[in-house]
């Protein structure tokens, strides 16, 4: 951006700077061509730019992917560990089930061989009921057994259901910190998105502003040009301001001088600025007057100087006329000395006019020019 600010001002210099010596041509020229190699320089950093956006878009889209997998897969997860909880939640109940139906009967079993025990030698005399007390025994131990081993089956299957609740658990906690991993680089990879972006919207503001100069300059040579074909035309020209005139000029607006001439120091930054005119506060809607006779070879809006006024003296001789409300001359317009050229607008810096005064071609301080007050 500083380099384009240098250009822009080199530009207004330019445009103040009109002459018919073929030297000019040369210099803008030159301008010119500075100017279509920083927009190259642009367009090369635009394009380098918008590869890596393309890049960081790529990037953007595989993050994305992948977040939307790991979701998937933490959404399966999650019905695992459901349909796991579910089995352990049954596989207890089995198992609560088992081990007391197991108890009662090995307490019934218990029981039953005691009294077979006693009754053995009954038993002997009857060996009809001895057949059926076995019998009975025998179904209330594989009843036992059966019980005992569901339960036994149960356990195991909830320690099992167990072990996996615990690791999909794990894979859980795994899975979701690696989708956070993906967030946080999806939203470093945006900023990073982002900057390059503002960067190449930057570079596009740069290419439009130094195309826009280079347009500029370029009608600046086309009018250097047009001036020399009038100079060499002309049978009659104005006279020029002689630095023997100096502190004879009359001042182009009454005022006070709120800006000199060269080194200033901003009132807001902290850094110094260089002025090529003078800035003079006047009354609201002040006329402004031509310090010496001429012709207008420049009468417009010119950048942050607003509305502009340049006059030629000959021999590389310029006065200029910045920040003015209403201009009453126009291009190629011959002007007497004291002739009512421009207005200034009211209030707060609309009151204010900038006053540059070029000497064969180089600023000059206008004061060294004025009549002394």
């Amino acid at each position: 951006m500083k380099k384009i600010f240098i250009l822009i001002v080199l530009l207004f210099c330019s445009f103040v700077s009109l002459s018919g010596q073929s030297e000019d041509i040369k210099v803008q020229s030159k301008k010119l061509s500075e100017i279509k190699k920083s927009i190259k320089e642009k367009e090369r950093e635009k394009n380098k730019l918008i590869r890596q956006e393309r890049i960081f878009k790529e990037e953007l889209t595989s993050i994305n992917d992948s977040i939307g997998k790991t979701e998937k897969k933490l959404a399966k997860i999650l019905v695992n560990i459901k349909t796991t909880q579910y089995n352990l939640d049954n596989f207890s109940k089995v198992y609560n089930a088992s081990s007391s139906r197991s108890a009662v009967w090995n307490h019934v079993l218990l029981d039953d061989i005691k009294l077979f025990n006693k009754m053995t030698f009954s038993y002997e005399q009857n060996p009809v009921e001895y057949k059926i007390r076995r019998k009975s025994l025998e179904y209330k131990k594989e009843n036992f057994e059966k019980e005992k081993k569901l339960a036994m089956i149960s356990a195991a299957s909830m320690k099992r259901c167990e072990r996996s609740k615990k690791d999909l658990l794990n894979l859980q906690l795994k899975e979701s910190k690696l989708v956070e991993r993906y967030k946080n680089m999806l939203k470093e990879k945006k900023e990073l998105s982002d900057i390059i972006l503002n960067r190449r919207f930057t570079a596009e503001r740069e290419i439009r502003t130094l195309s826009e100069s280079a347009k500029a300059l370029q009608r600046l040579i086309d009018k250097i040009n047009e001036v020399n074909k009038r100079k060499r035309t002309a049978a009659v020209r104005p006279p020029a301001v002689r630095s023997g005139r100096k502190k004879s000029l009359p001042w182009p607006v009454d005022g006070k001088v709120v800006l000199g001439f060269g080194r200033n120091k901003h009132p807001d930054l902290d850094t110094y600025v260089i002025s090529n005119g003078i800035k003079i506060e006047a009354a609201d809607f002040s006329q402004v007057k031509s310090v010496e006779s001429g012709i207008v070879v420049f009468a417009g809006q010119f950048r942050s100087y607003g509305k502009v006024i340049i006059i030629d003296h000959s021999d590389l001789n310029f006065s200029i006329y910045g920040l003015l409300g209403k201009m009453f001359v126009k291009l190629e317009q011959k002007v007497p000395k004291g002739a009512v050229i421009a207005e200034l607008g009211s209030g707060e810096e609309n009151n204010v006019l900038y006053f540059e005064i070029r000497h064969n071609n180089t600023p000059v301080d206008p004061i060294l020019w004025l009549q002394a007050k």
